[in-house]
């Protein structure tokens, strides 16, 4: 069927720290329909990457579009600058070529307090990990249909974070209609200085809608977007599995070496621990997409147990070789779906030792 979106017009920065997850997103936007895809390993080099912008952001210009990039997909966790001081950045930093930057936030850590920092932080959407290539596409036509209005105010600048489907005029949390203003467009922002209001909301133009769009109408109930693109999608991230197997060796040789280190060098056993920890955290995240959950929960079980905090000790050591030695398992025999009785096999034995660790904690 004909799409009313041209996704050959979009461009897109991925800001992932895993390589692996980089490669599985480029591959999962190209297949959309996405043919300018740019990369960054973490927020400093996404920042980087937008700064020849930045002359224009210092005149004052803050237009969508100045950074040659229409929408920021990045992860949450990545090292040296994460994902939610990247979004701050570009949401609050006089240095922002473009503070209403389109920005969806991808993530493993998908728990109540991650979604709530990533909203706070000013993030238009969020995608949990394992994701799928109709779960980004969802993502991507709701920033593109209904982008939400853009609430400024003392303690927050970023899109509204009240979700509802009517316009917003006012902000609730203001006394009356005197102490909001609402604008229309983004050269705007540089005006408020001069003005005492409590909040100020910016209903702007749908950029993304007005530069993508075909002219095609779907009829009534269909879809935005053509199933059989994202079937096509979905087999191009299926293709993928001989690479994922390759990446949960090398993360599994991460693990083995990081406990190791932890067993060798207890003093410095949190530093070790804060690499168990991340490689923890992109294996519950990636284990789902390639049909082996069983992954995702060891994977979650593994990165909860060693998070901040974490206290090192003998049975927690040996703990975490348990979690190590079931991820080389399923990887190593392929089991995937849950496993039948393998499956529960596995998730017994693990059970049977986090219950060993619980009493002699």
């Amino acid at each position: 069927m004909p799409s009313p979106y041209d996704f050959s017009r979009l461009s897109v920065l991925v800001v992932e720290d895993s390589r692996f997850m980089r490669s599985l997103l480029v591959t999962t936007l190209r297949a959309l329909g996405v043919e300018r895809v740019l990369t960054a390993e973490n927020g400093e080099e996404a920042i980087a990457i937008m700064s020849p912008a930045m002359a224009a952001a210092s005149m004052g210009e803050t237009m969508v579009g100045r950074t040659g990039v229409d929408l920021v997909l990045s992860d949450f966790v990545m090292p040296v600058v994460d994902g939610a001081m990247l979004v701050r950045w570009i949401r609050l930093s006089e240095k922002s070529p473009d503070r209403f930057l389109p920005f969806l936030m991808i993530s493993a850590a998908a728990d109540r307090d991650v979604i709530y920092a990533c909203r706070d932080a000013g993030v238009d959407e969020f995608i949990a990990k394992p994701f799928s290539a109709e779960s980004v596409m969802k993502r991507l036509i709701v920033a593109i249909e209904n982008p939400r209005p853009y609430v400024y105010c003392p303690n927050y600048f970023g899109p509204d974070r009240r979700r509802q489907d009517k316009d917003v005029e006012t902000d609730r949390r203001s006394k009356d209609d005197s102490e909001v203003q609402i604008l229309h467009s983004s050269k705007d922002i540089a005006k408020m200085g001069n003005k005492r209001k409590r909040a100020y909301i910016f209903k702007l133009p749908k950029y993304l809608k007005q530069k993508l769009a075909t002219g095609a109408k779907p009829k009534k109930g269909e879809p935005l977007f053509d199933p059989e693109l994202i079937q096509a999608a979905e087999e191009k991230i299926a293709n993928m599995e001989t690479d994922y197997a390759d990446w949960v060796g090398e993360s599994v040789e991460e693990l083995q070496q990081a406990h190791h280190r932890a067993v060798e060098d207890p003093e410095r056993a949190a530093v070790h621990f804060e690499k168990i920890n991340a490689v923890a955290l992109e294996l519950r995240g990636q284990g789902g997409i390639f049909g082996y959950p069983l992954i995702t929960q060891f994977g979650k079980s593994l990165y909860e147990l060693t998070g901040e905090g974490a206290t090192v000790t003998t049975g927690l050591l040996d703990l975490i070789d348990s979690h190590i030695s079931l991820v080389k398992v399923v990887i190593g025999q392929k089991i995937s779906g849950d496993g039948g009785e393998t499956g529960r096999e596995l998730l017994q034995s693990l059970a049977e030792a986090k219950k060993k660790f619980r009493g002699e904690e």
